[in-house]
């Protein structure tokens, strides 16, 4: 299962890879299953936050609190001291 995860979270590296970026991409999972993708959007956004694991915890709008202690987040970097938060 978390291969797959994994897989999804390189896809969102690529997208981001495509756009000029970084190539770092993250999944957010609930319950086995994706809620939300993000990628590394420093260049294309011109933003110093929008680390791939950020952008998917955004693109998250709508979660409980408590949803987000449900949830693992899958990234192909180790995160930041930012995004460990």
């Amino acid at each position: 299962m978390h291969k797959k995860f994994m897989d999804e979270a390189i896809k969102e590296a690529e997208i981001s890879l495509s756009e000029g970026g970084i190539p770092i991409g993250a999944v957010l999972v609930k319950d086995d299953e994706v809620i939300s993708r993000g990628h590394n959007r420093l260049i294309q956004n011109d933003s110093v936050i929008l680390h791939g694991e950020m952008d998917a915890i955004e693109n998250a709008k709508g979660l409980d609190y408590d949803d987000y202690r449900k949830c693992t987040l899958y990234t192909t970097l180790s995160p930041c001291p930012m995004c460990s938060g």
